[in-house]
């Protein structure tokens, strides 16, 4: 019983072992690039004949330690090399591995290589020779530290070379690699059935093509070969070898007599289709596989066969000469079309290096994928079933949301996602009477209540939600995140029978300088809404916020009530729905400052919206800082309610309402009339008044009193003060 080593490309191991097993292989044991087996010298034949997967089959010659050239030297000399080579014949020897006294490989080659010939000159007076090509033996020597293994290679050349492909052309794909993609893609199971099919139809050289028909019809991998790394070995067995390539011949004929198996190819560049003919041809199989000249995206099934599978590795890199990726979504989306209309219930395999985005274009969701590597390029099989229910629609948000939410309510809502319907509803009716008596349109009806749906859903005029999704913490699942959103989704939709195009939906998350006041998409969609008297415009789509802060409804009418007849400054206007609600209650003049010159244009239209003169009111574009220590004028009723955290590019510095409150209510008080009042609001949860503020001032905390119904869950967060000269 000897120990054996087959190597393979990384991510073959678990194929190559199950593969070994079946040759009779014992002790099998897999590691990085390879796979170690027992057994004597009929299996390693068979291995290097029959073996898809292999690159080479090492037979384990001795172990030992070296730490240096001299103990290396020693070591090489305890075998006797007559008993592996004749004294006329070649070798050669290839190091791998990492050495921790020897850096160089090649100097551990020369006298590992120095030690056998000097055994055969000491005994014969005459030595081997070296040879690269085909020598009589192949040696391995594997360094691991100051531990050497030596071995014998079996199969000499790679086991790739099955003796049928002589070019390879662009980012060849290896016989070994195109087998261990069938076994991966089902091509077994379908030579089970009735009838097997298989279809390449990006054929290239054909190599999937000619690997596939070896394994339909039970050709051994390695019979065409005229050379393996034992043919010189003094252990060598010819008589056994001859047998063993009989019985394959046998085998290979009685194979061929099966008529239940249809082998297809095509391409769209005729030369690949001339080297894929020259290729099966040479492996004498070409009146069982067809190729054809056809583009991949006008691809049709033959009526006469039935459905199988697809196989195929869609040039991508340097396959294609193109790094475009418009180009290769252009073929992966034509590919797919024609897939998705004449080769429904196919089954389809994908070999791709290309990125991700290509692949999704083809439009089939994949049912499983298997990493692998085409030489140093990583690459996915994909596996597909080509059903209608699998294929990826071509839809708007909205229409893939309507779709989710109605399978979502067919397939029947989990208990969580009826208690979350629950809640809502209860919050709905709780608030239902206070809606009717104070003429409320807009409101919360939903603030992250329970812990796993963590959003926050605004009603807006009865017709349209708003819906944002608080940011989920790092440990929570994606998948399952995403599933509770698309139940809250469904059950707004059930409940409240709002459409889908109704609901909107965004993602809030914590904010940095200027991002909360950003553009999220460019739809420039405005829906018309009241509060009070005021009209107003939103807009769900474009931006984190909808252009009103509802928790502020009480805090503006009452800064509204207090500004009849005087003069009105709203600093950090936003949309100006606080100057809309002053200037309508009869304010002699409203003035409106804001650095975005978006959000005063959007104020504009507001006014406008209310028949409201936009000469009259100054709309003013500042950084308000700045401009409070710049103007000399006074106002009656200042409305502040400013940012946590900002740092517009427009700005010299950044603001921070925690650090700057201070100065920036003095700078509002030194604009403050005698008898005038300042409200000030801010929504930073752990927000402090500095205690500088209370001596300076008169303060009245009115939080309380400006915190409407909806918003009661979140109290901590709306902080608003009556700020007034003292006496």
């Amino acid at each position: 019983m000897s120990l054996f080593f087959a190597t393979c490309a990384k991510n073959l191991e678990g194929l190559l072992r199950e593969e070994l097993l079946a040759l009779g292989a014992q002790q099998v044991k897999e590691t990085v690039a390879g796979v170690y087996f027992e057994g004597e010298t009929e299996l390693a034949y068979k291995v290097c004949l029959w073996s898809r997967l292999a690159n080479h089959v090492l037979l384990q010659l001795a172990q030992f330690e070296a730490a240096d050239a001299d103990a290396l030297y020693q070591a090489m000399q305890t075998i006797d090399w007559a008993e592996h080579l004749d004294v006329d014949g070649t070798l050669c020897i290839d190091v791998s591995g990492h050495h921790s006294g020897i850096n160089n490989s090649l100097f551990i080659a020369q006298r590992a290589k120095d030690a056998i010939v000097d055994q055969f000159r000491d005994r014969t007076g005459r030595r081997p020779s070296v040879e690269t090509f085909r020598p009589s033996i192949s040696l391995n020597l594997h360094t691991d530290g100051i531990l050497c293994t030596l071995n014998l290679n079996l199969s000499g050349e790679s086991l790739h070379r099955r003796g049928y492909r002589l070019e390879a052309g662009r980012a060849p794909l290896k016989e070994t690699l195109a087998a261990a993609i069938l076994l991966r893609a089902g091509w077994l199971k379908q030579l089970a059935l009735p009838h097997a099919t298989l279809l390449d139809p990006m054929c290239g050289t054909g190599t999937i093509l000619v690997e596939a028909a070896l394994m339909a019809f039970d050709i051994a991998p390695g019979l065409q070969r005229d050379y393996f790394g034992f043919f010189g070995w003094q252990q060598h067995r010819p008589a056994m070898w001859q047998r063993l390539m009989e019985e394959a011949e046998q085998r290979k004929t009685v194979g061929l007599s099966r008529q239940n198996v249809t082998i297809l190819g095509s391409d769209n560049h005729p030369h690949a289709i001339s080297k894929s003919q020259e290729n099966i041809a040479r492996a004498d199989l070409s009146d069982r596989i067809s190729v054809s000249f056809v583009d991949c995206t006008e691809l049709l099934k033959r009526e006469d066969i039935s459905p199988g599978l697809i196989v195929c590795n869609p040039p991508y890199g340097e396959r294609m000469n193109t790094d475009d990726l418009a180009s290769l979504n252009h073929l992966f989306k034509g590919f797919g079309e024609a897939l998705k209309q004449h080769f429904v219930s196919w089954q389809l395999a994908l070999f791709s290096g290309a990125p991700p985005e290509c692949t999704k274009a083809i439009g089939i969701r994949s049912k499983k994928y298997y990493p692998f590597f085409n030489g140093l390029i990583p690459c996915r099989l994909f596996l597909f079933d080509i059903q209608p229910e699998t294929f990826l629609r071509h839809e708007t948000p909205e229409q893939r949301q309507s779709r989710q939410m109605g399978v979502l309510l067919e397939q029947g809502l989990s208990p969580n996602a009826e208690m979350f319907a629950n809640r809502l509803m209860k919050n709905v009716k709780n608030l239902k009477n206070w809606v009717k008596r104070e003429e409320v349109s807009c409101y919360r009806i939903y603030d992250a209540d329970l812990p796993d749906y963590a959003v926050a859903v605004d009603f807006y005029e009865g017709k349209w939600l708003h819906v944002q999704e608080y940011q989920a913490p790092f440990e929570i699942d994606p998948k399952k995140a995403k599933q509770r959103l698309n139940e809250v989704l469904a059950v707004l939709h059930r409940e409240l029978q709002i459409p889908a195009n109704q609901i909107f939906l965004k993602v809030r998350q914590s904010q940095k300088g200027s991002a909360q006041y950003e553009k999220l998409e460019e739809q420039n969609q405005y829906y018309e809404i009241t509060e009070g008297k005021a009209k107003l415009w939103v807009n769900f789509t474009d931006y984190l916020d909808t252009g009103i802060f509802l928790d502020h409804r009480i805090l503006r009418q009452k800064a509204a009530r207090a500004s009849i007849g005087k003069r009105f400054l709203n600093l950090f206007a936003y949309t100006c729905s606080a100057s809309v609600q002053a200037a309508l209650m009869g304010a002699k003049a409203v003035t409106s400052v804001d650095l975005s010159n978006t959000y005063l244009e959007w104020g504009q239209h507001n006014f406008e919206l209310n028949g409201l003169s936009i000469l009259k009111h100054p709309f003013v574009q500042a950084d308000c800082l700045q401009w409070l220590g710049l103007t000399n004028d006074f106002y009656d009723v200042i409305f502040l309610n400013p940012p946590t955290f900002s740092n517009s590019k427009r700005m010299n510095t950044t603001l921070d309402i925690q650090r700057d409150h201070v100065e920036l209510i003095h700078l509002c008080m030194d604009r403050l009339s005698n008898e005038g009042i300042l409200y000030f609001s801010c929504n930073q949860k752990n927000f402090k008044l500095n205690k500088m503020v209370l001596e300076n001032y008169s303060l009245t905390n009115i939080s309380h009193l400006t915190l409407p119904p909806d918003f009661e869950r979140r109290a901590n967060m709306h902080h608003v003060w009556e700020i007034r000269h003292h006496g």
